[in-house]
């Protein structure tokens, strides 16, 4: 195991990618354990691991986000939630994290958020007088609420790899990214308010309404993949194929805002990260593969067992160690590596394993934004064309916020496990 972690730590420092690493570490480690009898299982376990019909969902999922960006009807949201915030001080920050609540249900990815969000926002936030490093800041960090609000592609592959429902995921992840909204608001209010940042006209009720009917058919995408999923109208795959379907058509016939071309760029993009997310699926099944034959679940398991701590002390623990790891992997291989080995040892302690799920997903999706290696700090930086560091001092304010909804998270498994049980998904 020692030699595994080295090979690991080692390739992390080199920058090879993170797939590459998972395949690379687990090999090493199989054929120390066993030679080439130990690998030849690995072609099964990588095609195991990429087959199951849940992962359909996933292309339809990353298709569906591509055809908004391309039909430009995230302009559509910005202009609803301007219509809404725009008048209170700090009005543009505030409407960045409420577009990114309702882009949230309609992404699924922190990436494809802060693109959509801040290639708007960041440059109209700018021009108003807003510093271009809390511009940055708090597109990023909003950013962190499209993974958590479903649909979202992370707890899709976290539920085929741990055996979870995904409706119960998709159930129990509403609250605490709901909460995640409402906490970046706070922050975004009080910063706003002690720095005096600028606030436009109220907007008469009419604009408002014909903001609300113009965002209303985006909306409609989320609702109508969120709405088939739990309440058992079709399966994932299908309700994902569904949500594709009707962005397309809203886009095309709707709006006559997609043509062919971006349709055809959409689903080139689409196949590049599919690709991308299937080969970290598949070196995780290899690497799920080693760590099951090396015994690492079990031991961790009867050490956690042996602590002589409360579960929040541990839960602490493992907020902790998730936060660090968030810090330098992105979130899909880290679910990948952490889930396996932690989420056994959470359930014999007795913590629900849906209730650990949410503090895993919320946990590694605030890594976006910190660093060294915050994926969507670093997007948003580029967008508004400063220093990586520029942004640090201004994201540290919104990391406080997503780290207290964390504990809160963690302390509080109603948060997590009402919904689901009200759905009938857990008891």
């Amino acid at each position: 195991m020692t030699t595994v972690l080295i090979a690991f730590i080692l390739l992390l420092i080199l920058a090879v990618p993170i797939g590459y690493i998972m395949g690379i570490s687990s090999l090493i480690g199989l054929f120390q354990m066993g030679g080439w009898e130990y690998l030849e299982p690995v072609a099964v376990s990588l095609h195991s691991g990429t087959s199951g019909y849940i992962l359909v969902s996933i292309p339809f999922f990353v298709l569906t986000a591509e055809i908004l960006n391309q039909s430009g009807m995230t302009t559509r949201l910005v202009a609803f939630a301007d219509s809404l915030f725009g008048h209170l001080r700090g009005g543009l920050s505030h409407v960045n994290i409420f577009v990114s609540i309702l882009f949230a249900g309609l992404t699924g990815t922190a990436i494809t958020d802060t693109v959509a969000v801040g290639g708007i926002l960041i440059p109209a936030m700018k021009k108003q007088g807003y510093t271009a490093g809390y511009a940055a800041a708090v597109t990023a960090a909003s950013s962190v609420i499209g993974p958590i609000i479903p649909p979202s592609v992370v707890m899709v592959i976290y539920a085929s790899i741990l055996r979870l429902s995904v409706p119960a995921l998709f159930a129990a992840a509403l609250i605490p990214g709901l909460l995640c909204g409402l906490g970046l608001l706070a922050q975004s209010w009080v910063l706003s308010t002690r720095r005096k940042y600028p606030k436009s006209n109220r907007a008469a009720l009419g604009t408002v309404a014909r903001a609300a009917i113009q965002a209303t058919p985006p909306m409609g995408v989320g609702l109508f993949i969120l709405g088939c999923i739990l309440f058992g109208i079709t399966d994932v795959s299908e309700a994902a194929a569904g949500g594709a379907l009707y962005a397309i058509l809203l886009g095309w016939m709707g709006y006559r805002s997609l043509g062919l071309r971006e349709i055809w760029q959409s689903m080139l993009n689409t196949v590049v990260l599919s690709g991308m997310i299937f080969l970290l699926i598949g070196a995780a099944a290899a690497l799920g593969w080693f760590i099951t034959l090396s015994g690492v679940v079990e031991e961790t398991g009867k050490w956690v067992a042996s602590l002589d701590a409360s579960p929040y002390i541990i839960l602490t623990l493992v907020d902790a160690v998730v936060l660090i790891a968030g810090m330098f992997i992105d979130v899909i291989p880290a679910a990948l590596v952490l889930g396996p080995v932690l989420s056994p040892a959470m359930t014999q302690l007795g913590v629900d394993p849906i209730h650990f799920a949410m503090v895993m997903m919320v946990g590694l999706n605030i890594g976006n934004t910190t660093p060294p290696m915050g994926m969507s700090l670093m997007t948003a930086s580029r967008i508004a064309r400063i220093p990586y560091e520029a942004c640090l001092k201004d994201a540290g304010w919104f990391i406080c916020a997503e780290i207290g909804i964390l504990l809160l998270v963690t302390y509080l498994p109603v948060l997590s496990l009402w919904l689901p049980q009200l759905l009938g998904y857990t008891n």
